[in-house]
């Protein structure tokens, strides 16, 4: 049986369920909900020069870190706000600026270490528990094809059914804050590459680029990190048999992946974590790393391994296991 049947049909089952619809339905929400709630904030705030505000906001970045009070790994992050608008205001661009294609931009930041990978999970937690649960496991594997292929048509749909995804959040996010903010401005220049050098930050790396060009590899890097929760999510679905616990033992990682590098900024062995590096965009915008020494490279490296590393130990339990087990 030739492979492209296979991911057709494997396809066909991810989009009949309802979770596809549902995926669909959060990110209209969320985005929906965010758009309304910073064109209320932008309509009640009183109309100033940018530059005033740039320079206060400043002013009081420079107050608390003199102050000695911010966890270390907060006083990193404002360092880096200092630098990073003054930076903006010595070469008179608006570090606040705000239209449609910017707010697709800043969606594919705030979406790739936890709504991406949890719309990865939905879909992978059950792409083969539920041929267990629902007892047609027996059925697709008498017929004429290998097991490796089963699971790879599998993958693909998967790794399909994740890039729908993405490319719809970045069509409704621009849909959406085009409405409040305007449609405009793909072609407006936009400053990145900020890096923190210990207590300073780097401006080696700032370039300045489209934003159609920084939203499309930003876009990319969240892309990347959701088909890595995809591949592992996969795996326990393969490794459980169970939905439940598939879905359950990912999510557990993914929320403790965001509370780590809070709870626990000086355990520097979290960087090998999967869940630590899953911020690939920040990376490239040039915000502070979770954990003082990751580089953007390093990142994509450990992701790279974890989803290799998950591929195998999946090919390697379902060709082998007892199905009537």
């Amino acid at each position: 049986m030739k492979f492209r049947p296979l991911v057709e049909n494997e396809m066909l089952k991810l989009l009949k369920r309802r979770r596809f619809r549902v995926a669909l339905l959060i990110l209209v929400a969320l985005n929906g909900l965010i758009v309304f709630g910073q064109s209320q904030a932008q309509d009640r705030r009183p109309r100033r020069d940018w530059r005033i505000e740039a320079q206060e906001r400043v002013a009081r970045m420079q107050n608390w870190a003199r102050s000695r009070r911010l966890p270390q790994t907060q006083l990193r992050w404002v360092r880096y706000e200092i630098a990073r608008v003054q930076y903006h205001l010595d070469r008179n661009m608006d570090p606040e600026a705000i239209s449609g294609p910017l707010f697709a931009r800043a969606f594919a930041n705030a979406s790739s270490y936890l709504l991406l990978p949890l719309l990865a999970i939905l879909f992978a937690a059950d792409i083969v528990s539920s041929e267990f649960s629902q007892g047609t496991i027996k059925l697709l594997l008498t017929r004429p094809v290998g097991r490796a292929r089963v699971l790879s048509s599998k993958f693909a749909a998967l790794a399909a059914a994740i890039t729908l995804t993405v490319l719809l959040g970045g069509v409704v996010s621009y849909l959406f804050g085009g409405l409040a903010f305007g449609y405009r401005g793909w072609g407006a220049p936009i400053l990145n590459g900020f890096r923190l050098s210990g207590d300073t930050v780097d401006f080696a790396a700032v370039r300045v680029l489209p934003v159609w060009q920084d939203a499309l590899l930003a876009f990319g890097l969240a892309w990347f990190a959701a088909q890595t929760v995809g591949a592992l999510a996969l795996l326990t679905s393969v490794v459980l048999r169970s939905t439940a616990a598939a879905m359950s033992t990912m999510l557990a990682a993914l929320i403790a992946g965001t509370i780590l590098p809070r709870v626990a900024p000086t355990w520097e062995a979290q960087r090998y974590l999967f869940v630590t590096n899953l911020p690939l965009p920040d990376y490239y915008s040039g915000s502070p790393p979770p954990i003082v020494g990751m580089t953007l490279t390093f990142s994509v490296v450990v992701l790279t391994v974890w989803a290799l590393a998950a591929a195998a130990v999946a090919y390697g339990v379902f060709v082998r296991r007892d199905v009537l087990a």
